[in-house]
C-alpha cells in the first residue's frame, strides 16, 4: 500500500457510502441502456452475503462500473495506482476505499489491505488477469490469485463480461465508443466450505475456466452488430507489424479500413467485429496476429542482438513527452525528445539537456496505461512516454522492451 494513500478500517463512512450510492445509479442511468447491458445469474448477489471475493475479467474501461452498480453491494475494487494520479479520483477513491495496486509489481501492503476488508465482511473486487486485454479474450490470470483465493478463505463470484471489447477494445479512443451488446454474466465460482479441500492449482483452474471468454466468437455466435462506422480506428495501436511487408508502424486505419502504406495490403472490418476470412487475410483473429507479430518481434530482437555491426536503434520515436513521478500524485511533465531502444538500454534524447539513459537490467514494472501511455519505473522513480502521433504504438515497445529482458 502507498504510503499517501489511506484506507481506514472499518465500513466507509457516510461520504463515501453517498458517493458509491450516486455514483451506482448515475451509472445505471448512463450505461444500462446505452451500453446494452443485459444480466445472466446476477441473482447470486441477493443471496449471498459478504465478505467475498468478486472476479472478473477485464475487457474494457466499464468493467468495475458496469460490474458494481447493477448489485448491492459496496465493492473494495484493486484497481491500478495510475488512476489515483487525477485528485478528484484520488480523494473518491479514498472515501469507498479503493485499494491502489502498481500494475506489474508485487505489493504485500495490497493483500494485507484485502485480507482486513474481508475480516470486516465485506466484497474485495479484482481483475486477475492485472490488466485489460488487447484481443478480445481472456488472458492468463496472476498465480497469486488462487493463493489468494485461499489465503481468504471466503466464496467467490464471478461475473464474466462478454462482448464489453467489441464496445470499447483497449486500442479505442472512448469517443469511439461502438453500441453493441454486453452480457454480465455471474456465478458462485468457489463456495467458502470447499476452499479447504482444494490446491492450488485446483482453484486456479476453476477461476480461469470460469472467466474464460473469446468476444470475437461471442459476438459471431449471437449476430451482434456494432453501430458505429470508425471499426477499425485505431487498430493500429495494438497491430504494429504489417503481416504482408513486415513493415512496423506502417499500418493505418481510417473508419472500419486498415491499410499499410507501404505494400498498400488493406481489409475491412465487418458490421459484427469480423475480420475477413479469406487467403488475404491469414490471421482467424487479433489473438492469432498478435501471436504472430510477439514471434516476429523475437526474432528481430535475436537477429539484433546477433549483429555485432548494428549501430542503429532497434527502434524509434520522436517528439515524445516525458513525464516522471512517484506514488499516487500526478506525474510531472520533465522534458520532450526522442526515444531509442538499443540493445541494453531505452535512450531519451531531450531536446533540451542531457541524454538520458535506462537501463533494461533496471526497468522495472514496465506496462501501457489507457490507450497509449508507456510506463516504467528505473531506480524506483515512475517515468511515463506520452507519444506524439495517434498511430504511435506503446505496445509496440512494451513487446520489444520485453523481448530484450527475456533472451
Amino acid at each position: 500500500m502507498k504510503k499517501d494513500h489511506k484506507i481506514t478500517k472499518g465500513r466507509p463512512g457516510i461520504i463515501g457510502r453517498f458517493i458509491w450510492s450516486i455514483g451506482c445509479f448515475v451509472s445505471r442511468q448512463l450505461y444500462n441502456k446505452s451500453l446494452n447491458l443485459q444480466f445472466q445469474g446476477y441473482e447470486v448477489f441477493d443471496k449471498l452475503k459478504p465478505p467475498y471475493l468478486l472476479i472478473a475479467n477485464h475487457v474494457s474501461n466499464y468493467d468495475p462500473v458496469i460490474v458494481s452498480s447493477n448489485q448491492n453491494h459496496l465493492v473494495h475494487w484493486v484497481a491500478n495506482d495510475a488512476v489515483f494520479r487525477h485528485p478528484f479520483v484520488r480523494w473518491a477513491f479514498e472515501k469507498v476505499q479503493t485499494i491502489p495496486k502498481t500494475k506489474g509489481m508485487s505489493d504485500l501492503d495490497t493483500i494485507r489491505i484485502m485480507h482486513q476488508k474481508v475480516r470486516e465482511g465485506a466484497v474485495v473486487g479484482l481483475f486477475p488477469e492485472g490488466k485489460t486485454c488487447w484481443d478480445g479474450k481472456t488472458q492468463h490470470l496472476l498465480p497469486a490469485t488462487a493463493k489468494l483465493v485461499k489465503l481468504l478463505k471466503v466464496p467467490v463470484i464471478s461475473v464474466t463480461i462478454r462482448g464489453a471489447y467489441m464496445t470499447q477494445p483497449r486500442w479505442v479512443w472512448s469517443k469511439n465508443r461502438r453500441r453493441s451488446r454486453i452480457l454480465l454474466d455471474a456465478r458462485l465460482l468457489v463456495q467458502k466450505e470447499e476452499i479447504k479441500s482444494m490446491s492450488v492449482e485446483e482453484v486456479d483452474l476453476r477461476l480461469s475456466e470460469g472467466l474464460a471468454n473469446d468476444d470475437f466468437k461471442f459476438i459471431r455466435e449471437n449476430s451482434v452488430r456494432l453501430e458505429s462506422e470508425n471499426r477499425a480506428e485505431h487498430l493500429e495501436l495494438y497491430t504494429f507489424i504489417c503481416p504482408k511487408c513486415g513493415r512496423l508502424e506502417a499500418l493505418r486505419s481510417k473508419g472500419n479500413d486498415v491499410v499499410c502504406i507501404h505494400c498498400m495490403w488493406h481489409f475491412t472490418i465487418d458490421p459484427y467485429g469480423q475480420f475477413p476470412r479469406d487467403k488475404d487475410f491469414p490471421f482467424a483473429d487479433l489473438s492469432e496476429w498478435n501471436e504472430w507479430q510477439q514471434k516476429e518481434t523475437r526474432k528481430r530482437v535475436e537477429a539484433y542482438l546477433l549483429d555485432e555491426k548494428a549501430s542503429l536503434s532497434l527502434l524509434e520515436d520522436r517528439g515524445i513527452t516525458l513525464l516522471t513521478g512517484a506514488g499516487l500524485v500526478p506525474l510531472k511533465t520533465l522534458c520532450r525528445g526522442d526515444a531509442q531502444l538499443l540493445k541494453d538500454r531505452i535512450l531519451f534524447t531531450p531536446y533540451k539537456g542531457a541524454p538520458m539513459n535506462f537501463l533494461l537490467d533496471e526497468v522495472d514494472a514496465i506496462s501501457i496505461f489507457k490507450q497509449q501511455k508507456l510506463e516504467f519505473y528505473y531506480k524506483k522513480v515512475l517515468y511515463r512516454f506520452h507519444y506524439n502521433n495517434p498511430w504511435d504504438s506503446a505496445f509496440k515497445w512494451l513487446s520489444f522492451v520485453e523481448a530484450l529482458q527475456e533472451v
